[in-house]
């Protein structure tokens, strides 16, 4: 091939590009669609949203590293007040630093939550991840697993937010956090929507959780914590005090006393005639007193002390607080100084270990549970103003009847109530009185002087001393008895009257320390419980003070009438309706010792004729007049053998004319 062919040749292939075989196609296309699913894949797996990783997670548990139920420090609980929207409620219970227990949400009130906290905590303890049904944020509302603490919610979710369960430990390090949300309604069980609120995944878990946000269940519920058998008395103070007219009503006293409580209630003044205490009335209010129950709390105003007495400069602060929950400030005796008084009275009760239990009724009010706990809104002093004023001449005080609709939200009556305790030695009684001492009986005491004045004059020698021995026993060999001691039987007394005397000291002793320790225990009980009660206004069911809120009248009863018997004349009828029995006035009416032993009808009889006798020698007189003596003894003193004139004289039937 020539030079320009080859040149040419070169050219034309080069511009032209060259056609594959059917093999090399074929690679071509295998490759473009290896490359096209690469592609596909790679876009898929990127898309795919990241659950392939929380699949992987059904089943595990939610925090597996909780295991120990003790470890829990605090609990918080907090859920949103669809009535009060958009408020949430919050329950907080935490173990202070001194391993006290308290309940910050509840104006810091003390609890006795160690065991309930503990009980709650196991609960939680192994939850595990069932199902996910959603990882989607926008799907919380749908499953009520809304976030409940946080700044704000989204008015499309006030209907979705859950409740959230919170355990920390020391340090508050999270032992557990929870949002529980609605339950499936196709399936009845302990199934819940759960998730962490740090994930947005959604998961069933089986639930039984011992969670109790009620106030009541973490506190000691018992208010005076007496019982009913130590009341010994009873001081009802009957007066009211109007807030709003600054005025206060006469004031009425009643004071019931016991000894035991068997023993029933004595009323001063109580008219025995006509009145008598009404034992129904009585009994329930004792029992009020010993079941009196706490369902609310509210923090004492400021300056007002363990007495209820507040110091002048602090009266003009404190009264309006007062005032809303129905107390008042009023002058005291002491200079410079005010005491409390309530709007409806007070009681003081008296127990046998001699504390005085002193309680003062204010204001009534209705609420929620919540409101009954803690009030509405922190500062709940203008609310309540407004409730005092607008119910002032409303009783709200009875709660919807059983099965009825109560149209006030499910409100119910609640009584603030001030307490303190007094002790008073007076209370248990006289102290115990120490015997009288024991003297010696005069004969006794002379005849030991006679005998120390003996012994210091005879100064004897040895040698006198065995002569008057051998003479003594020479004189009971020869068979003279000695002389008995004439004080015998006095010095016996006396030494048995010393052994019953020390005998009754021990005693007298054992009951002064016995009594000191009742009235130390009785002022440290008074301090301790006055500590508990010096910084509340308690909150007391309605109902419990309708028992203990007592008039003279509640208490007192007219006395009830014996029923006359069965044909015993009217003692109310009139006198001069009565139909007496007449008789003849020359005969009176027999007696009822003329019935029962009527007097015999005798027969007139003939004196016998005395035939005349020979005069009687002097010898013969002494003889008759002895006879006559003897005849009338026997007849002054019957025989107990024979029988008695009335048991010889046969019964005869006295005739009374008939008009």
């Amino acid at each position: 091939m020539s030079s320009s062919d080859q040149s040419s040749s070169n050219s034309s292939s080069a511009s032209t590009p060259a056609v594959a075989g059917p093999g090399k196609r074929t690679l071509l296309f295998v490759a473009a669609a290896v490359a096209c699913v690469g592609i596909t894949t790679a876009i898929d797996i990127s898309s795919r949203p990241a659950p392939i990783k929380e699949f992987g997670r059904i089943g595990e548990l939610f925090y597996p590293q909780f295991t120990d139920p003790t470890l829990a420090a605090a609990l918080e609980v907090y859920a949103f007040d669809r009535e009060n929207l958009p408020m949430t409620r919050e329950f907080v219970v935490e173990r202070l630093e001194n391993g006290r227990w308290s309940i910050p949400s509840h104006h810091n009130y003390p609890a006795d939550a160690e065991d309930q906290l503990a009980k709650t905590a196991a609960s939680v303890i192994g939850i595990k991840r069932g199902a996910m049904v959603t990882r989607w944020p926008a799907d919380h509302a749908k499953y009520g697993v809304v976030n409940p603490k946080q700044d704000s919610v989204e008015p499309d979710e006030l209907e979705g937010v859950g409740k959230r369960l919170i355990l920390k430990g020391d340090a508050d390090a999270i032992l557990a956090d929870y949002i529980i949300g609605n339950q499936p309604e196709a399936i009845q069980s302990n199934d819940y929507y759960v998730r962490d609120p740090d994930e947005d995944e959604v998961y069933l878990a089986t639930l039984s959780i011992d969670l109790s946000t009620k106030f009541a269940d973490w506190i000691d519920t018992d208010l005076l914590h007496i019982s009913q058998s130590d009341l010994v008395q009873l001081t009802i103070n009957d007066y009211t005090f109007d807030a709003l007219q600054g005025t206060i009503s006469e004031r009425v006293t009643s004071l019931l006393n016991r000894e035991k409580s068997s023993d029933p209630w004595v009323l001063e003044g109580l008219n025995e005639e006509t009145e008598e205490v009404d034992k129904t009335a009585m009994t329930a209010a004792v029992g009020a007193i010993d079941n009196m129950k706490i369902v609310g709390v509210r923090k004492k105003t400021d300056g007002l002390t363990q007495n209820l007495k507040i110091a002048r400069r602090d009266v003009e602060m404190a009264q309006p607080a007062l005032v809303t929950k129905g107390f008042a400030l009023i002058r005291d005796q002491q200079p410079d100084t005010y005491k409390l008084i309530a709007s409806e009275g007070e009681l003081h009760s008296t127990t046998s270990d001699g504390l005085v239990y002193q309680m003062f009724f204010g204001r009534a009010f209705t609420g929620s549970q919540e409101e009954l706990e803690i009030g509405i809104t922190a500062d709940e002093s203008a609310t309540e103003t407004e409730k005092t004023e607008e119910n002032a001449d409303s009783d709200d005080e009875t709660p919807a009847a059983d099965g009825e609709e109560d149209t006030d939200g499910n409100k119910q009556p609640g009584r603030y109530v001030f307490v303190k305790v007094d002790f008073k030695e007076a209370n248990l009684g006289a102290r115990p009185v120490e015997p009288v001492a024991l003297e010696m009986p005069e004969e006794l005491q002379q005849a030991s002087e006679l005998k120390e004045e003996d012994s210091a004059d005879n100064d004897t020698t040895d040698s006198d001393v065995e002569a008057t021995e051998e003479a003594a026993a020479d004189s009971e060999t020869e068979g003279e008895k000695t002389e008995e001691d004439p004080l015998a039987k006095i010095r016996e007394d006396y030494e048995s009257a010393k052994k019953n005397h020390e005998i009754d000291m021990v005693t007298y002793e054992s009951d002064v320390k016995a009594f000191e320790k009742k009235v130390a225990d009785g002022i440290k009980k008074a301090e301790d419980l006055n500590r508990r009660f010096a910084e509340w206004y308690y909150v007391i069911p309605g109902e419990t003070f309708d028992k203990l809120r007592l008039t003279r009248e509640d208490i007192v009863k007219e006395k009830e009438q014996p029923k006359p018997e069965e044909g015993a004349p009217d003692s109310s009828a009139d006198p001069a309706e009565a139909k007496t029995e007449t008789r003849k006035p020359e005969e009176p009416a027999p007696t009822e010792d003329d019935e029962a032993n009527p007097e015999p009808t005798e027969e007139p009889t003939e004196e016998p004729t005395e035939e005349p006798t020979e005069e009687p020698t002097e010898e013969a007189a002494e003889q008759k007049t002895d006879t006559v003596q003897e005849a009338a003894q026997s007849t002054e003193e019957p025989s107990s053998e024979q029988p008695t004139t009335d048991e010889a004289t046969p019964e005869t039937t006295p005739t009374v004319d008939s008009e």
